[in-house]
C-alpha cells in the first residue's frame, strides 16, 4: 500500500467522499496550471483497511484524505484535508491562496474560512448524514442535533456569500474548495432540505464554480456515486444485524420531523 511510485508527482489516498473530493479538486486544478500528475489509490473503509498497519504509516488518525509528495529529495506525506490544500496552495504559490508576506489579510481570511470548513460544515455535515442514513436505528436527539447545526452553518454561508463572491474573498480560492467538497453533493439532491428558495446566494455560488472544469470532473464522480449509493456496506459497521444492514434507512426514522425554519 505504502509503495512508492516515482512516475507520477503524487500518491493520494482517497475512498471518493467528500473531504477525498477537496484534494481529487485542487489535483484537477493543478494538473491544468501547472501539469502535476497523480495516482489515486482507494482505501475501502468498509474493509477496514484504513486500520491496517500500511496505511497506519501514512496517517495515524486512520483516515482519508492523505498524500505522499514525490516531487522532493525523498516522499513527504500530508494528511487531513485542509492541511493537504494549504500545503498545495502554498508549495504552488497559486491564487487558490494569497500570498501572506504581500498579502497578510487576504491570506488570513483565507485559510480562516478553510479552517472553518474543517471545524463546522464538514463534522456537522458528517454526522448529520451519518445518523440520516448509516445509523441502524434512529438517534431522534442526534438527528434534531446535526440538523439544526447544519442549517446554522448554511445560513451563514448564505450569509457570507451575500457580501462575497467566493467563501475566502474575492477570488476563487482554498476555502471554496474546502467546502466545495460537500457542498456539490446539492447539485443533485436537496440535502439539508437545501434550496435556492432558502439559500439564494449559495446556490449563486454553485452555479459559479461549477463553471470550472475541476468542478464538472468532480461533480461526475459524484453524479457515479450517488447512482450506486448503498448504505448497507457501511452500515455494516456499526450493526451484525442483516435487517438492520439491509434496511433502506434508519429504522424509526419515518417518526422523526426536522425544522428547517
Amino acid at each position: 500500500m505504502i509503495e512508492i511510485n516515482n512516475k507520477v508527482d503524487y500518491i493520494f489516498y482517497t475512498n471518493n467522499t467528500p473531504n477525498t473530493y477537496k484534494i481529487k479538486l485542487m489535483f484537477h486544478e493543478l494538473e491544468k496550471k501547472h501539469a502535476i500528475t497523480f495516482e489515486s489509490r482507494i482505501i475501502d473503509i468498509t474493509k477496514k483497511e484504513n486500520y491496517s498497519d500500511e496505511f497506519i504509516k501514512i496517517n495515524p488518525n486512520k483516515k482519508v484524505p492523505a498524500i505522499i509528495d514525490q516531487t522532493g529529495e525523498k516522499p513527504f506525506i500530508v494528511f487531513e484535508s485542509v492541511s493537504i490544500l494549504i500545503y498545495l496552495a502554498q508549495k504552488y504559490s497559486s491564487i487558490f491562496l494569497p500570498d501572506f508576506k504581500t498579502n497578510p489579510l487576504e491570506n488570513s481570511e483565507v485559510i480562516t474560512w478553510a479552517i472553518w470548513q474543517a471545524a463546522n460544515l464538514g463534522p456537522a455535515f458528517g454526522q448529520y448524514f451519518h445518523f440520516s442514513f448509516f445509523s441502524p436505528t434512529v438517534q431522534e436527539y442526534s438527528l434534531h442535533r446535526f440538523n439544526n447545526e447544519a442549517q446554522r452553518i448554511l445560513r451563514l454561508l448564505d450569509d457570507r456569500l451575500s457580501v462575497s463572491p467566493y467563501i475566502g474573498g474575492k477570488e476563487y480560492s482554498i476555502a471554496d474548495i474546502a467546502s466545495a467538497g460537500w457542498l456539490l453533493y446539492l447539485n443533485f439532491a436537496p440535502i439539508y432540505n437545501a434550496n435556492k428558495d432558502r439559500f439564494p446566494n449559495l446556490f449563486k455560488w454553485l452555479d459559479l464554480i461549477n463553471q470550472r472544469d475541476a468542478v464538472k470532473q468532480v461533480n461526475e464522480a459524484i453524479k457515479e456515486r450517488f447512482g450506486a449509493f448503498n448504505t448497507s456496506p457501511l452500515r455494516s459497521l456499526f450493526t451484525n444485524d442483516p435487517d438492520l444492514i439491509n434496511a433502506k434507512a434508519p429504522i424509526g426514522i419515518e417518526n422523526v420531523v426536522l425544522k428547517y425554519d
